[in-house]
C-alpha cells in the first residue's frame, strides 16, 4: 500500500538503522533507585514521567518478574497509571529496564508494574519476516465433534468451554472502539479481554506521535463500520523491528494485525482506571508475535484482514450496506464476526415489537466449496444470529486437518416486522405399522404465534432394507433435532471438506423434518450416509456408552422434509412397528 509506504518513509527516517539501547537487568535494580519514562499524554508528542523503584516482585509468574514503582509527572496524581500507558519504556541511569505494563484498579496512587526488558526481548526475538499464508491450526480442549455440533444447532461455544479456564494471573487486554452492547460483549466471555468506554476515534488530523520508544500506536482487530482496537506505547526499536505493551495482547503467539500509528486526543481520569483516548493516524506496519511479555512487529509490512460484508434489508424499504476487515485467527475472528453482526443488528433494528431476521449468505474458503449460510430468527435477541454465525466460523476454526484460509465472508440480513414463528404441536400417524416398501403418511399440526393451525402431511418412504421391528419417528426442526443428538461422539470426518459438505447439509430450523430412525446393533452410520441423507443427520445416533463396535446405534432409514421459510420450533416422537 502507498499509504503504508509513505508512512514508513516520512515518519521512521534514519532511525531505523539505530541501534537498541544499554539495558539493565532486573536483578541489578534496588529499591530506591530512580529514573524516568516516555509516553504521550497528549496529543503526539513524547513527554517524561519519573518513578522510584518500590522493589522487585519475583515470581510474579514462573520465572518471571516485576518491577514496582511508584510514577509521577503529567496528570499521573490525578489519573493514577492510565491504560495507553502499557509499553512506556523505563530507564535508569540511560539504560532501559523494561515496559511499564500494569496499574491498580481504584488505586488513589500511580503505581504499576514494569515488565523487565530482558523478558520482553526473550519472548519476542522471533518476529517473522513473512505473515503465514494461512490462520494457524489451534485445536480447542474439546472434541472437533462437540465445536461441530454446537454450530449444527445454532451456537457458539464460549471461550471457557472452548480453551479451558484463563491463567487467573492473566491481566486483562484493554480493547478500544466503537462502544458494545452489554449483550455482544458476552460473546467474549472467557478470553481476558476489558472493553473501555471510549471510542477509538478514526480520521484524526493530529500529527502522529514518533515511531520510537515512548510513542503511541494502535493494533487493529476490527476496522471498517465497527472499529476495535488496542492502544500502547512502543517500547524499543531496532531496525524495522518493535516492541509494544509489556503484556499480550491475547497471548496467542504468531498474529498479523495491523499497526498504526496513533496521538492521544485526551487522557480520561476514571476512579476504576483512568485511560487514554486514543486516535489512530496512518498504517505503519504489521504485529506478528503476540506473547505474554508483550507483542511484537514490523514497520513497513503489511497485514492480511478478513473481508466481511453484511447487506441489511429493512423490511423491503431500504438497504443498508456495511463492511468490516476482521482479525485473521481462528481463537478471535468468529467472536469478531459474530460482533460485528449483533452490533450492525442491534444499531439497525427494532428492540421492541415483533420482529423476524431472516440470513442467507455464504463464507468463502481457499480450495473449498464456500459454506452456504441459512437462518430465521422470530424475536428480538439478535445475539442469536449472531451466534448462528460465530458457532459455524469456529466449526472451520478449530478442524483438525488443515489450515483454513477465510477469503471472505458475505451475508445479507432481512428484517422484517412480524413474527415469522411455527411451533409444532402436534403429530398424528394414520396408521402404528408400517411394510417395508410403502409410504408412511405422518400428519403434522403447525401453530403461529396467534394461535391459528395448520395440517401438513409428510410422506416418509420406508426402504426395503429396514429392519423389522419398532422405528421411532421423530419430527422436529433441524436445530431441535440436532440438539436431541445424545452423543455427539459419533460424528466422524476425515477432512476440512467433509466438515464443509456438513456444515452445508446441516438440517436447518426453518424447515421442518421428520426421520425415521431404528436402533440396531453395530448400524451406526460411522461416517457413511445413506444416498440423499445429509451428513448432519448421521450425528442422530444412541449409544449405552460402551466402547464396543456392538453397542446400540439410531440408524435413519427414512426422511421427509418441509421448507417452511420461517422459523420452526418443537420436536415430536412417535413409535411405529415395521413389518
Amino acid at each position: 500500500m502507498k499509504l503504508v509506504a509513505l508512512a514508513f518513509t516520512l515518519l521512521l527516517g534514519a532511525s531505523l538503522c539505530a541501534q537498541g539501547p544499554a539495558t539493565m537487568g532486573a536483578s541489578e535494580i534496588r529499591a530506591g533507585m530512580k529514573g524516568y519514562g516516555r509516553t504521550v499524554f497528549q496529543g503526539g508528542k513524547i513527554e517524561r514521567f519519573d518513578f522510584e523503584v518500590l522493589g522487585v516482585q519475583k515470581n510474579a509468574a514462573p520465572g518471571r518478574s516485576r518491577i514496582m514503582v511508584r510514577a509521577s509527572g503529567g496528570p499521573l496524581a490525578e489519573t493514577g497509571i492510565l491504560a495507553g500507558m502499557s509499553g512506556s519504556p523505563c530507564y535508569i541511569d540511560g539504560k532501559l529496564i523494561g515496559a511499564l505494563s500494569t496499574g491498580i484498579a481504584f488505586e488513589k496512587e500511580a503505581i504499576g508494574g514494569i515488565t523487565p526488558i530482558a523478558e520482553m526481548l526473550d519472548q519476542l526475538r522471533d518476529i517473522a519476516e513473512t505473515a503465514p499464508s494461512r490462520t494457524p491450526l489451534i485445536l480447542p480442549k474439546l472434541e472437533p465433534p462437540k465445536v461441530l455440533k454446537s454450530a449444527l444447532t445454532g451456537q457458539m461455544l464460549d471461550f471457557r468451554a472452548l480453551m479451558g479456564d484463563p491463567d487467573p494471573q492473566a491481566l486483562s487486554m484493554s480493547i478500544a472502539g466503537s462502544a458494545l452492547g452489554a449483550e455482544v460483549q458476552r460473546l467474549w466471555a472467557g478470553l481476558p479481554v476489558t472493553f473501555a468506554a471510549a471510542p477509538v476515534m478514526s480520521g484524526s488530523r493530529e500529527e502522529a506521535s514518533p515511531l520510537e520508544p515512548g510513542g503511541m500506536v494502535a493494533v487493529t482487530l476490527m476496522q471498517g463500520d465497527l472499529d476495535l482496537a488496542a492502544a500502547g506505547t512502543i517500547t524499543y526499536v531496532s531496525g524495522k523491528r518493535i516492541l509494544l505493551f509489556g503484556h499480550q495482547l491475547f497471548n496467542l503467539g504468531p498474529v498479523d494485525l495491523p499497526l498504526w500509528s496513533a496521538t492521544v486526543a485526551s487522557t480520561v481520569a476514571s476512579y476504576q482506571s483512568s485511560f487514554k483516548m486514543a486516535m489512530p493516524v496512518a498504517p505503519i506496519g504489521a504485529l506478528r508475535l503476540d506473547r505474554s511479555s508483550g507483542v511484537a512487529g514490523l514497520l513497513g509490512a503489511e497485514a492480511r484482514m478478513v473481508p466481511l460484508r453484511i447487506g441489511l434489508n429493512l423490511g423491503g424499504k431500504r438497504t443498508l450496506n456495511f463492511r468490516f476487515e476482521i482479525m485473521d485467527h481462528p481463537v478471535v475472528t468468529p467472536a469478531l464476526a459474530a460482533t460485528a453482526v449483533a452490533q450492525t443488528l442491534e444499531a439497525h433494528t427494532r428492540g421492541l415489537g415483533f420482529q423476524s431476521l431472516s440470513m442467507q449468505g455464504n463464507i468463502k474458503l481457499a480450495g473449498h466449496p464456500a459454506i452456504q449460510i441459512e437462518n430465521v430468527i422470530a424475536d428480538l435477541n439478535s445475539l442469536r444470529m449472531a451466534q448462528y454465525v460465530g458457532g459455524i466460523l469456529q466449526a472451520v476454526s478449530f478442524n483438525p486437518f488443515e489450515r483454513p484460509v477465510f477469503e471472505g465472508i458475505s451475508l445479507t440480513i432481512k428484517a422484517e416486522e412480524r413474527l415469522d414463528l411455527t411451533g409444532i404441536a402436534g403429530v398424528r400417524l394414520l396408521k402404528a405399522r408400517a411394510k417395508r416398501g410403502e409410504v408412511l403418511p405422518v400428519l403434522v399440526t403447525l401453530q403461529n404465534i396467534q394461535g391459528v393451525r395448520e395440517t401438513a402431511t409428510f410422506n416418509i418412504q420406508v426402504p426395503s432394507s429396514a429392519a423389522k421391528g419398532k422405528a421411532i419417528l421423530m419430527v422436529g426442526d433441524g436445530f431441535s433435532l440436532m440438539a436431541a443428538d445424545p452423543d455427539e461422539r459419533m460424528i466422524e470426518v476425515a477432512s476440512l471438506n467433509d466438515m464443509v459438505r456438513i456444515l452445508n447439509g446441516a438440517l436447518r430450523n426453518n424447515h421442518a423434518y421428520a426421520l425415521l430412525v431404528q436402533a440396531q446393533p453395530g448400524a451406526g452410520l460411522r461416517g457413511s450416509r445413506i444416498e440423499g441423507i445429509p451428513p448432519t443427520v448421521a450425528s442422530l445416533v444412541g449409544g449405552d456408552g460402551a466402547s464396543s463396535d456392538n453397542r446400540l446405534q439410531r440408524r435413519i432409514v427414512g426422511r421427509a422434509v418441509l421448507p417452511l421459510e420461517r422459523e420452526v420450533r418443537g420436536l415430536s416422537q412417535l413409535e411405529v412397528e415395521i413389518e
